[in-house]
């Protein structure tokens, strides 16, 4: 599978998918602009960030895009977990453990032996797949965790 590959998954009308023609840059944007890992970097240099990067646009029954994450990475060695969120509206239905699933899963990332990721506020979704703590507590409370395979 090569990285430019695109790649979709479904499960009770929702749809995952690594299409970047299909993202709602407007909304995606919007629900960045208000985490706390985003909030300080300019639209366009996020929107750069995300082109850059294998996008998981996650879709309503609607189609509307209901969550998103992406992965930083080689595709061979190395892969950096970010901007991971489902819209509020959607939240509770377990779409969060769905995308992160996904994410660690894709095959497209099969020969990867390293995901990383920080977070302040979600670390039991991100153990339940693997993933464990590494060095201290970094800057707002965040902290580095890893997923070794």
């Amino acid at each position: 599978m090569s990285s430019s590959e695109i790649s979709s998954w479904s499960r009770h009308g929702f749809e995952i998918n690594t299409d970047k023609s299909r993202l709602d840059r407007e909304s995606i944007l919007k629900m960045l602009g208000a985490t706390y890992w985003a909030r300080d970097v300019s639209p366009e240099r996020l929107w750069t960030s995300i082109l850059n990067s294998r996008a998981y646009g996650l879709y309503s029954p609607d189609g509307e895009q209901a969550g998103f994450g992406r992965m930083v990475t080689d595709y061979t060695r190395f892969a950096w977990m970010s901007d991971v969120y489902i819209l509020p509206v959607h939240r509770g239905n377990a779409l969060g453990k769905w995308i992160v699933e996904t994410m660690v899963n894709d095959p497209a990332l099969a020969p990867v032996s390293r995901i990383m990721l920080s977070t302040n506020d979600a670390h039991s979704l991100y153990h339940r797949f693997g993933f464990t703590v590494i060095g201290g507590e970094g800057e707002e409370g965040r902290q580095t965790m890893q997923l070794k395979r």
